[in-house]
This record gives C-alpha cells, sequence and structure tokens, in this order.
C-alpha cells in the first residue's frame, strides 16, 4: 500500500528526497519476513523438530536487526528524529559498502596478474563519485530538517543502539534487547567461549590434564527468546509503518528550527513511541500476538 497523500510517512518521503524513507523501511520489513520465514524451514512448526546446533541463531540474528532497523526509524513521534535516524543508517550504509569498495581497488592493485591495472583509476574516479553523490544527499537532507550531519561524525551508528531503543519502542527493556542480540551475535560467529556459556554442556569425561571431555547442545529456550525477539520487532514495525501511512502528518514539523542545529545531547535525550505488540499480519491484515517474554500489552492512542 502506497502512503496516502499528506500522511506521516509521505511527507517523510518528500523530507527524505530521492532517499525515501518508505523505500528503506519496506526493504528492512522484506529481509526480516525472509529470514522469518527461513525460521519455519530451519524449524518446522508441525512434525519431529531436530534443533540445529548454532544455524538458527544467525538467521534469528539477521531477521532482529532487520526488523528493528524498521521499528528504529519508525517509533519517534518527531518526524526530524524519524528522518536523522534513517539518514544515519544510510551513512552506515554507504561507509560499509565504501570500505568494500577500497578493499576491492585494494585487491586489484596487488595483484597485475589480473589484468586490471588500466581500469584502477577509473574506478577510483567512479568510487570517488559514487560516495560524493550520497554524502551530498545526506548532508542536504540533514540540513533541511536541521539536525545534525552524520557524514561529519567519527563513527557510525550500530546495531547495539538500534536494537536497544527499538526494544524499548516495543515496550521491553532495551538493555534485554541488546543482551539477546549480542548472545546471539556471538552463536553466530564461532566462538567457543560463547558456545561454553550459552549451549547446554553435558561433562563426560574429566582427562585428568586440565581438560574435559563433553557434548555440546543448542539451547532451545535460547533459541526461543531469539526468535521472539525477532518476531516482536517485526510486528511493532509492520503495524507502525500502517499507521504511519494513513495517519496525517503536519508539514510544519519539518521545517528546521532557526540558529544552530540539535546538539547531539539533546537527540539521544528523546524517548521513542512504544507500541502494542499486536500488529498485522505483514501481506494481509489480521493479528499476531508475539509470546513471552518479550510480549508487550502497551498500546498507541
Amino acid at each position: 500500500m502506497h502512503p496516502k497523500s499528506g500522511s506521516q510517512i509521505a511527507l517523510d518521503n518528500a523530507a527524505s528526497g530521492w532517499r525515501q524513507v518508505s523505500h528503506a523501511l519496506t526493504h528492512q520489513l522484506n529481509h526480516a519476513a525472509d529470514t522469518l520465514n527461513a525460521l519455519t524451514i530451519l524449524i518446522p512448526a508441525t512434525g519431529p523438530v531436530t534443533l540445529p546446533y548454532v544455524a538458527h541463531y544467525s538467521v534469528a540474528r539477521s531477521a532482529l536487526e532487520a526488523a528493528s532497523l524498521a521499528l528504529w526509524i519508525l517509533a519517534p513521534d518527531d518526524p526530524r528524529v524519524r528522518i536523522e535516524r534513517h539518514i544515519r543508517n544510510a551513512w552506515r550504509e554507504v561507509s560499509a559498502d565504501a570500505e568494500l569498495k577500497a578493499v576491492a581497488l585494494k585487491s586489484a592493485a596487488a595483484d597485475p596478474s589480473m589484468g586490471l591495472s588500466q581500469m584502477l583509476d577509473k574506478g577510483r574516479k567512479q568510487t570517488k563519485a559514487w560516495k560524493q553523490k550520497h554524502v551530498t544527499q545526506i548532508r542536504g537532507c540533514a540540513k533541511g530538517i536541521g539536525v545534525p550531519d552524520p557524514t561529519l561524525s567519527n563513527h557510525t551508528v550500530g546495531f547495539a543502539e538500534i536494537v536497544r531503543d527499538a526494544s524499548a519502542a516495543a515496550g521491553v527493556r532495551g538493555d534485554f534487547g541488546e543482551m539477546v542480540w549480542r548472545e546471539i551475535s556471538g552463536l553466530s560467529h564461532p566462538s567457543m567461549m560463547r558456545s561454553v556459556l550459552s549451549q547446554g554442556v553435558e561433562e563426560i569425561v574429566d582427562h585428568g590434564d586440565g581438560t574435559l571431555g563433553a557434548v555440546f547442545t543448542s539451547d532451545a529456550t535460547k533459541g526461543k527468546y531469539s526468535i521472539e525477539a525477532a518476531l516482536l520487532a517485526f510486528t511493532n514495525a509492520v503495524q507502525l509503518f500502517g499507521q504511519r501511512k494513513i495517519r496525517p502528518g503536519d508539514p510544519h514539523e519539518y521545517a528546521a528550527p532557526s540558529g544552530v542545529g540539535e546538539s547531539p545531547q539533546a537527540r539521544f535525550s528523546r524517548r521513542p513511541t512504544r507500541m502494542s505488540s499486536a500488529a498485522e499480519c505483514w501481506a494481509r491484515g489480521g493479528n499476531s500476538t508475539p509470546p513471552r517474554p518479550f510480549a508487550s500489552s502497551r498500546r498507541i492512542r
């Protein structure tokens, strides 16, 4: 469904230029929906279930990050904060892709046998122009609504902040959401330390030399609340996206304030909107209430 003319999302789109907020949100929610669907293949709802050892954590983390990113952008009632978060994430993406391009150019320069030497100068110029295009757009958007320019920051926004704030917006303590994200991030990587701390460990034999023989198994409870966290962020984001597509916006709220732009202290002092944990399904109507411990009874008025 396209945003209704004059709605909050329609005005967000107008204020964000060609990097429209709704395009990013749609991509993020599609990413979350796809990974949540993949989890139903890894862990079928019916029939005998053999829980993967660690594979589901990577998929759950991807779903949690995508859904939390959408909710993080959507949650604030202040449209300038929504757009500021949108361009902060855009700069995170630009920075990551710039690093990838730099590695590719460095690799080509280091190995003449690849036969790409004559293309290097052209590649560098194209990369510079590509980055400048995005920097110009992000800076123009920041200036237009009077918020700090993220391209001037020494760091980009990370998913610890995004998941923490999104969890709070869904009615869960932000640090709980961040802890889930950090735990499954470690289980998504080959971290022996995290497996010892977070998986089921059954000691089989003591070898007498300071080492033990043990069997590691996946912890079903951790898998459950990891998926619940992703589902809660997703359902809340879908609900709020739908609401902001039809809720009338106020064009005056997008105007840059007179004088110097907002300080970082003011930016981080805001609190996002809390919302219901019940949400319409992604493709059609209907309610879905995520199970505890991430369920919330708070509703938007």
